[in-house]
C-alpha cells in the first residue's frame, strides 16, 4: 500500500507542477507567439507534400515565367527559372526544421551523454572532455561546418553531422553543470549505498532531475542550428540544388538582388521568424522552469 501510495503521490506531484508550468508559460506574451509560430511551422513541415507536388511545382522549370514581380498568381514572384517561390519557400519549412530538429538531437545525445560523464565522474574524465569540448568550442561553428561539409561532402546528413557537431559543446557544458548541481544529493548518495551502478544512478536518478535545464537549451539550440545551416547553404555547402532549403534560396537570389530584391527577401523573412520564435519559446520556457520565478 505505501509503494501504491508514494506513485500516486509522485504523479499528483508531476501534475501540479506541469499544471504550474504551463500557467506561468501562458502569462508570457512572447512565449505563446513563439509557441504558436513553432507549432504552426511543425504543421506545415508534416502536411506540405499534401499539397505542394515536388516534381511540378518546386523543380520544375518554366521559361515563360521568369522574373515574375509578386503579383496574385505568384505571391512572391518567380526565380531566374520561372519558378514559384512562394511554394518554394513554404517547401523549405520541411528541409529547414528537419535540419534543425536532427541537428539539435545528434548535438543533445552527444553532449548529454559527455557532460554526465564529466559531471558526475570528476576528475581526470572531466579534465580530458572538457579540453576536448574547449578545443571544439574554439572553433566558430560555421568554419567547423565548412571543414566538415567539404571533407565528407554536400549533402543534408552531412550538413545535419557538421552543425550537430558544433552544438556539441553548449549541450554538454549545460548537462555538466545541471549534474554538478544534483550529484550530491541525499537521494544520489542513498542510490550508491544500496548497491546501484554508476550507469543506473547516471540514467535513473541524475538525468531525470538535470532534463529542465536540457529541455530549455534544446528549444534555443534548434533556432541556431536553423541558422548556422542557412549560412552554410548560403555558401553553397548546405542541401544541394534543386531542394528549396531557405539558405540555399538566399544564395540563389543573391546575383539578382539588386533587380529583384524579393528573391532574397522573403527568404530571409522566413528565417528571422523562425528563429525568432523559438528564440521567444525557449526564453518563455526557462522562465516558467526557473524556481526563483514560482510564486
Amino acid at each position: 500500500m505505501t509503494k501504491n501510495t508514494n506513485k500516486t503521490g509522485d504523479k499528483v506531484i508531476i501534475r501540479s507542477q506541469g499544471r504550474e508550468i504551463w500557467r506561468r508559460l501562458t502569462k508570457n506574451k512572447g512565449a505563446m507567439i513563439g509557441l504558436i509560430i513553432v507549432v504552426l511551422l511543425t504543421i506545415l513541415a508534416w502536411t506540405v507534400d499534401l499539397f505542394i507536388d515536388y516534381d511540378t511545382q518546386i523543380a520544375a522549370i518554366d521559361g515563360s515565367h521568369r522574373f515574375v514581380d509578386p503579383c496574385a498568381e505568384f505571391p512572391f514572384g518567380t526565380d531566374n527559372m520561372g519558378r514559384n517561390l512562394f511554394y518554394r519557400v513554404i517547401y523549405g519549412t520541411k528541409y529547414s526544421l528537419l535540419i534543425g530538429v536532427a541537428g539539435t538531437v545528434f548535438a543533445c545525445v552527444v553532449g548529454i551523454l559527455l557532460g554526465l560523464m564529466a559531471g558526475y565522474y570528476g576528475g581526470l574524465v572531466d579534465d580530458l572532455i572538457m579540453r576536448f569540448i574547449d578545443i571544439l568550442q574554439a572553433i566558430p561553428a560555421v568554419m567547423m561546418g565548412i571543414v566538415i561539409v567539404s571533407a565528407l561532402g554536400a549533402s543534408m546528413t552531412n550538413l545535419i553531422i557538421a552543425i550537430g557537431i558544433a552544438g556539441v559543446p553548449y549541450l554538454t557544458r549545460i548537462t555538466r553543470a545541471a549534474v554538478l548541481t544534483v550529484k550530491n544529493q541525499e537521494y544520489i548518495e542513498a542510490a550508491k549505498a544500496i548497491g546501484l551502478s554508476k550507469g543506473a544512478i547516471m540514467a535513473k536518478h541524475i538525468l531525470p532531475n538535470c532534463v529542465s535545464p536540457i529541455l530549455v537549451a534544446m528549444t534555443m539550440q534548434v533556432a541556431q542550428v536553423i541558422l548556422a545551416a542557412s549560412s552554410l547553404s548560403f555558401l553553397g555547402l548546405g542541401v544541394p540544388v534543386p531542394s528549396p532549403e531557405w539558405g540555399s534560396l538566399l544564395s540563389a537570389g543573391r546575383a539578382s538582388i539588386a533587380s529583384h530584391p524579393y528573391l532574397c527577401l522573403y527568404p530571409g523573412i522566413a528565417i528571422v521568424i523562425t528563429v525568432l520564435a523559438f528564440n521567444l519559446f525557449g526564453d518563455g520556457f526557462r522562465d516558467a522552469l526557473d524556481p526563483k520565478l514560482r510564486k
